[in-house]
């Protein structure tokens, strides 16, 4: 239950289905009187009120909206009695340990393309369409590759922002398009938390306020990350 728990709140899910997942698949197996709280750095979880309260703190928070996939999937089997405590379990290991990311370069490519497609709808045109795509898809590789040397929660976000401002500042030097704001807002969509900030609506509307403050207030921090890497890039251009 637990290692389900701890998936999915790794992965970006919301505190609602984390608690009712776990839930589901204790009551599967017989225990019908579970207790269990999901915060955004740990999961407290009992099986019973005669049973002794476990506590696992959780380390990272990314989006792998497959890996809730998979779990769900497995906590639906589970339901339905097809998976043994054992097979369930090694299944959760394996979606742990053995579910595979998107190489960093198709990231690159898809974040580019969310960045035209968001310049489409800014009214921007074909002269926005190369600095939007190019500025997008390298600050996206910029803030991932941050995010993976465990720096604190904004900066990743920060120099990402600052290299999209770096670029699109520098090709609309050339470009001379008056929509620079519409490259600049487009290239950011990418690396702007908007997972973080439904998951966090999801939990006011459950009533999880704990949950929906400390995501919100990540969001807000994020947020403010893109915002000083933007200005500070004009600030060095002098834009």
């Amino acid at each position: 239950m637990i290692l389900a728990g701890r998936i999915l709140l790794e992965s970006g899910a919301e505190a609602k289905r984390i608690e009712d997942t776990m839930v589901r698949i204790a009551a599967s197996y017989g225990f019908r009187e579970v207790q269990g709280y999901a915060l955004n750095i740990f999961i407290d979880f009992s099986l019973s009120p005669d049973h002794e309260s476990r506590m696992v703190k959780i380390n990272k928070n990314d989006t792998n909206l497959r890996k809730i996939f998979l779990v769900n999937q497995v906590s639906r089997q589970i339901a339905r009695n097809e998976l043994s405590y054992k097979e369930a379990y090694q299944a959760l290991k394996d979606i742990d340990k053995n579910t595979k990311r998107y190489h960093l370069g198709h990231k690159m490519l898809f974040a580019g393309m969310i960045s035209m497609s968001f310049l489409y709808l800014l009214g921007g045109g074909w002269l926005e369409l190369f600095p939007a795509a190019l500025a997008g898809a390298l600050g996206f590789l910029v803030t991932e590759y941050m995010k993976g040397k465990q720096l604190t929660l904004f900066i990743p976000d920060m120099i990402g922002s600052l290299v999209i401002g770096l670029v699109a500042l520098c090709i609309n030097m050339w470009l001379q398009s008056p929509n620079l704001g519409s490259i600049i807002t487009a290239a950011v969509m990418p690396i702007v938390p908007g997972v973080l900030i439904t998951t966090a609506i999801q939990d006011l509307f459950e009533r999880h306020m704990l949950m929906f403050t400390a995501k919100f207030l990540e969001a807000i921090v994020t947020s403010f990350g893109i915002g000083a890497g933007i200005t500070t890039a004009f600030l060095l251009i002098g834009g």
